[in-house]
């Protein structure tokens, strides 16, 4: 009867010693995943609660300063072999309130783009109707129908840009293109020395902004926006090898490059950059305007907001948009 209960002892006790190994490998595993990411979280949460401070300067003051900023800066080594291409995905005739509208705005974004003071870049919109708009003649425009149906309500307007962004990486993969990509909203609005400024910038894996302008233009008010990527999707600029582009624009094949990332939530771009082993620089710099309130935005028309948000929605001092901004986003022709 003891040595029953002896060896009964002791296979409770080998049980409870497997657990007991099987759980702390477990633990050191969840442990590690959190120590990889943690100094990288605190440092970026330190970067962004210092830029709390520059968001309660005047506008003006601060897009000065950024002149100023981007004229000191040396250019990098590798400068020559960087190109951006901007990529836009355009609503369809059918899903726009008012087609000349979208035209119009897609018109003040193309010129935004122009007016950039480093020309080594390149423009590729995808849609289904082709605007009548004379900025779609422009050297540096590329223009690709989609054959796929255009969305029937507002709860299509993601997948649509979603598959419209997969025609232009496919078609990335073709012409061996190598260099930035950033998605870019038909009516957000680029700072004149946005490319100088990612050029002269060491290369990385992603840029991240940070801090940006928001510009609400039913009542002209302009103000500076934190964590501005967790609202906006012009807010993002990833460097792919061509091989990171898919082959072609079927979901199964944009799944096995690192061109799916551009599909991803673009508030969760962080999490999503640490998962496929990116290297990201997070750009506190506001160098980028999300347009709001002109009657054509997706974000209004699903109702996640109304044309009565302003600055004291976000904490922020706002300000009469008045001509001075124009000087540094060009929307007019030259």
């Amino acid at each position: 009867m003891k040595n029953k209960k002896k060896v009964i002892y002791k296979k409770i006790k080998r049980l409870k010693s497997a657990r007991k190994k099987h759980n702390t490998f477990s633990t050191t595993k969840s442990h590690n995943k959190t120590l990889t990411l943690s100094p990288v979280q605190d440092k970026r949460t330190k970067k962004e609660q210092a830029t709390q401070s520059s968001i309660h300067k005047p506008v003006m003051e601060n897009l000065n300063t950024i002149d100023k900023y981007i004229s000191d800066l040396n250019s990098s080594n590798n400068e020559i072999n960087k190109e951006i291409v901007f990529a836009i995905s355009l609503k369809s005739k059918r899903a726009s309130r008012n087609w000349q509208r979208v035209q119009n705005n897609l018109a003040k974004t193309l010129r935004t783009i122009f007016n950039n003071t480093d020309q080594h870049y390149r423009i590729i919109i995808a849609g289904h109707k082709k605007p009548t708009i004379p900025e779609l003649k422009h050297s540096r425009v590329t223009w690709l129908k989609v054959k796929f149906p255009p969305p029937l309500n507002s709860k299509g307007y993601s997948r649509d840009k979603l598959l419209k962004r997969n025609v232009i990486g496919s078609h990335l993969r073709r012409i061996g293109y190598t260099g930035y990509f950033m998605p870019v909203d038909a009516d957000d609005w680029i700072h004149h020395r946005f490319v100088e400024y990612i050029r002269k910038c060491p290369k990385t894996d992603a840029f991240v902004f940070n801090s940006g302008f928001m510009v609400n233009v039913s009542n002209q008010e302009v103000w500076q926006r934190n964590r501005f990527y967790i609202g906006c999707g012009t807010s993002q600029l990833f460097y792919f090898t061509n091989r990171e582009f898919p082959i072609s624009s079927k979901r199964k094949d944009v799944l096995k490059t690192n061109f799916k990332i551009v599909g991803r939530r673009h508030g969760s771009v962080k999490t999503h950059l640490s998962k496929i082993n990116k290297k990201y620089t997070m750009v506190n710099t506001p160098l980028l305007t999300w347009v709001l309130a002109h009657g054509d935005n997706n974000t209004m028309i699903k109702k996640k907001k109304d044309n009565t948000v302003s600055a004291k929605d976000y904490n922020a001092q706002g300000e009469e948009l008045s001509s001075d901004f124009y000087k540094y986003f060009k929307i007019t022709k030259k």
